[in-house]
């Protein structure tokens, strides 16, 4: 009677043990989270950006016809893009002059949607999420990457008004000049957020 006993009390005691490790799973199946950024990004900063993106707008390296490009956050590395957008290259360009951290080397839009790279100099705020984004955000798509300003609708669809390099549309020397756009694109499909970090 004495061994029926403890082992009641065994069974007892392992019940809420067995229960709450089955209840704690280390990984979601969910789609990935990004990870809490620390609030040090305020409006002086977004506005730093996008005066940053207006002055850099002036520089004929980002059309598409000019062959000579420089990456400024690589010591001002020459490279060679004859008839390519350069949506990559203006945003990182526009971030080093701003005094915001940059990768150390060139990369395109498909390693800046990776959520698992650059987490530390720009890290993911946003998934898909356009109400995450701040002035000065860089929104990140698998071939393209804006510089967020705010945000508008048009009927049921969301806008960004943002910056970027590369459109299909001529210079008209107001809002389009070198082939770097100021104006709405709308948010859809999948992208990501990043929030630029100071240097």
């Amino acid at each position: 009677m004495k061994v029926s006993t403890k082992l009641f009390l065994l069974i007892l005691i392992s019940l809420p043990l067995l229960f709450l490790s089955a209840c704690s799973s280390s990984k979601s199946t969910e789609e990935e989270k990004p990870e809490p950024v620390e609030e040090t990004f305020d409006e002086s900063a977004g506005s730093l950006i996008i005066s940053t993106a207006k002055d850099e707008q002036q520089k004929e390296m980002y059309d598409s016809k000019k062959d000579s490009t420089y990456l400024y956050w690589l010591n001002n590395k020459l490279i060679l893009l004859n008839n390519q957008t350069k949506c990559n290259i203006f945003a990182l360009n526009v971030l080093y002059k701003g005094g915001f951290k940059t990768p150390k080397q060139n990369v395109l839009t498909k390693d800046l949607v990776d959520t698992s790279k650059f987490k530390d100099i720009l890290p993911v705020v946003g998934i898909k999420e356009p109400d995450a984004a701040k002035k000065g955000d860089l929104i990140v798509w698998n071939g393209h990457i804006i510089i967020f300003e705010s945000l508008t609708k048009i009927k049921n669809d969301i806008y960004a008004l943002a910056w970027w390099a590369g459109t299909r549309q001529k210079d008209n020397g107001e809002n389009i000049i070198n082939n770097v756009c100021y104006g709405k694109y709308k948010l859809n499909g999948y992208y990501v957020v990043r929030r630029p970090v100071k240097k």
